[in-house]
């Protein structure tokens, strides 16, 4: 479609010319002919010549170009007859003129899109890559040839703290050393094992060619180095010493904690690993620097299968790279809000016996207390650089001043919490990032993102429905698998608003401690949910040596409906209920109907209703306590005629909730309890 000036452009024939001999007669603009040119797809087809190049001409042309509201006068009487005729006209051309600068304004916007989605791939591995890398990160660089061989060259990459060496071979890297010059000894000691993780990112695989390697992985971690070397002084701040320092204290808190739980008699004889696992899920979580193929530190907090039996030697390793985990990366930032103290350079955040008495208001706290320590303030030096206005008379060079920078968490993966505890994190010193954020949205939408087109009213109950199969050691033969499909539903009465947990800055690594419980306890309820209605289940690292059971997710269907949609459905599922317990012959083929409630004020709770005994459902509900622990706060599973195991062993309400603690899935949970409880 062509733009009104064009059209415009047409009327500067007139016939107002003088003749000489005989003539043609001129051709009168019409709304007709002005519409006709105007909506063309090849717009006018007259040349710039025919143009007349008078000042009227002139105007209408240029009025196309700029400003649409500017009045247009015409050389021809005819041609502003005819526009006064048809007034309609003049405003479908300001609608189009109108329409395509918005068209202009929508293409401006993809092609930004398109260049910021560009941006984001960090490009393959080569010596002009990593130049570029250099370049973006704002740190120094150089270019070493080999005095032996033309195909060998080495970059070196410099900043404040850290020097970078990385030595190619006909554009293949081939080594890569790092190193932190006049830093402690707390940093120095991981300067090789960051190292390993950054060559680990750009070497070439057998498999992998030079034209495809992904500069992805170590663009994220060296840009992790970069940020902490771009916010140091050199010298007074070095921001490396300030994370080594936590890792130091939390790293101390780590090891006190593994050897209180080595005296409790209930855990003796219990492997290193389950109690580091112990842990690392129920305490002050497991400090962690260049792990896991992330360069830096972080803080594991909850990993999956954290009850189950370890993999054997030959499949440790394995497991550590592939198992998933749940941390908070530690890093620096700059200081934009106030309300939280700026970075301090110190590895005594904890006292030397790391446990204290009780104080009187600490009486009542179970367990032991923590002795953490509040570390000196750092100062930057004085700066004979910096100085105060030199009109002033009193003009004099600024003194020592605290850093302008905080220290900075992560969350990996982010974590669903409710807005009540996002309060309460704000209270205990942390500062949440609201500028970008979104309006809460109820907790359930989170976990399981609406359909498409669908939303729900805060007072409106949502059902989700999901079809999975879950593959579990058979009942008769432990070594052989059984399988059962289960039709879950999920009904949520109420919403719950809460927003997503990605970053913060604090001041203490004692508030990471803090809230530690709080973030396990959403993060289980979530996987529990995950498991259970999402159509793509997590990946997870797959069976391990000693499992008895895993999921299998198979071709499955996903619907939600609100409250006008259910009745009919509703009414039939009651109608049909094809897999009554008794049904032995059709019960393996017949999907099993799990019903499913969720409340979360004032204590996450999952109601669940599942066919048990012959002609009886089981109505077990259960709480979702911090640290991720399952109290069972009413059941009818457990009676007189089964409390008492086969083997002899007597059976306690309070393992329904252990079992599902360990298995981590309601459709192992719900058939482990059918098969051997009933």
């Amino acid at each position: 479609m062509s733009t009104p000036k064009n059209s415009l452009s047409q009327q500067g024939k007139t016939p107002s010319q003088p003749h000489h001999g005989a003539a043609a007669t001129p051709q009168v603009s019409t709304p007709f002919s002005m519409a006709q040119a105007a909506l063309s797809p090849h717009g006018p087809r007259s040349s710039p010549q025919q143009v007349k190049k008078s000042p009227a001409a002139m105007t209408s042309v240029t009025m196309g170009r700029s400003n649409s509201s500017v009045p247009v006068n015409f050389e021809s009487p005819s041609a502003a007859a005819a526009l006064e005729m048809g007034s309609g006209l003049d405003i479908n051309l300001r609608n189009l003129v109108q329409l395509g600068r918005a068209n202009d304004d929508e293409r401006a916007r993809r092609l930004d899109a398109v260049i910021a989605i560009l941006g984001r791939n960090k490009g393959l591995v080569s010596e002009a890559g990593l130049e570029r890398l250099a370049k973006k990160l704002e740190l120094e660089f150089i270019w070493e040839n080999s005095m032996d061989s033309s195909d060998k060259r080495t970059l070196i990459v410099a900043g404040s703290a850290l020097e970078l060496v990385i030595e190619f071979s006909n554009n293949v890297v081939q080594s890569v050393t790092l190193s932190f010059p006049d830093s402690a000894e707390i940093v120095n000691k991981h300067a090789k094992s960051a190292g390993e993780i950054l060559f680990k990112d750009l070497r070439l695989r057998e498999y992998q060619s030079p034209l495809t390697k992904s500069m992805e992985r170590f663009a994220a971690n060296f840009e992790r180095l970069a940020v902490l070397d771009k916010l140091s002084i050199n010298p007074g701040l070095n921001l490396y010493e300030a994370v080594a320092g936590i890792y130091e204290s939390l790293s101390r808190l780590h090891a006190w904690e593994l050897r209180k739980l080595r005296q409790e008699p209930s855990l003796a004889g219990r492997p290193d690993e389950y109690l580091e696992n112990l842990v690392l899920c129920t305490r002050c979580g497991k400090p962690t620097m260049n792990a896991r193929g992330r360069v830096g530190m972080a803080l594991e907090y909850w990993k999956e299968r954290r009850l189950q039996p370890l993999p054997g030697p030959e499949l440790a390793p394995w497991a550590e790279d592939h198992e998933r985990t749940w941390c908070i990366l530690i890093g620096c930032a700059p200081l934009r809000q106030i309300g939280v103290s700026p970075v301090r350079i110190s590895d005594k955040w904890i006292g030397p016996n790391v446990e204290k008495g009780p104080l009187p208001d600490e009486l009542h706290t179970p367990g032991p207390v923590i002795d953490w320590l509040e570390p000196e303030s750092t100062f930057l030096p004085e700066s004979d650089q910096i100085k105060v206005d030199p009109m002033q008379p009193d003009a004099q060079l600024l003194g020592p001043r605290l850093p302008e920078v905080v220290f900075h968490a992560a969350f990996s993966p982010p974590v669903h919490i409710p807005l009540s505890l996002w309060q309460q994190m704000q209270e205990l010193g942390c500062i949440m990032d609201e500028t970008s954020l979104k309006e809460p949205v109820s907790f359930d939408s989170l976990v399981i993102p609406f359909p498409p087109g669908k939303s729900f009213g805060p007072e409106e109950t949502r059902i989700v429905s999901c079809n999975k199969e879950t593959v579990f050691a058979s009942p008769e033969d432990p070594s052989k698998l059984s399988w059962r499909s289960h039709a879950n539903t999920l009904a949520v009465h109420k919403e719950v608003l809460c927003r997503t947990l990605t970053e913060m800055t604090f001041s203490h690594p004692q508030q990471l401690v803090t809230i530690l419980p709080f973030l396990r306890q959403y993060v289980f309820l979530a996987e529990l949910l995950k498991q259970s209605f999402i159509k793509e289940a997590p990946d997870r690292c797959g069976p391990l040596e000693g499992e008895s059971s895993t999921t299998k997710t198979t071709a499955q269907t996903e619907k939600t409906t609100t409250n006008h949609d259910d009745f009919d459905d509703f009414t039939a599922k009651i109608a049909k209920q094809p897999n009554r317990p008794g049904d032995s012959d059709m019960e393996q083929h017949q999907p099993l109907h799990i019903d499913i409630s969720l409340t979360l004020l004032p204590v996450p709770r999952l109601q669940i209703v599942f066919p048990f005994r012959e002609h009886q459902a089981a109505d077990v509900t259960l709480e979702i306590q911090e640290n991720g622990h399952v109290s069972v706060v009413a059941q009818d599973v457990l009676d007189e005629s089964n409390v008492m195991a086969p083997n002899g062993r007597q059976r306690r309400v309070e393992d329904i909730g252990a079992l599902l603690e360990y298995f981590e899935d309601i459709g192992k949970w719900v058939e482990f309890i059918r098969t051997r409880w009933a």
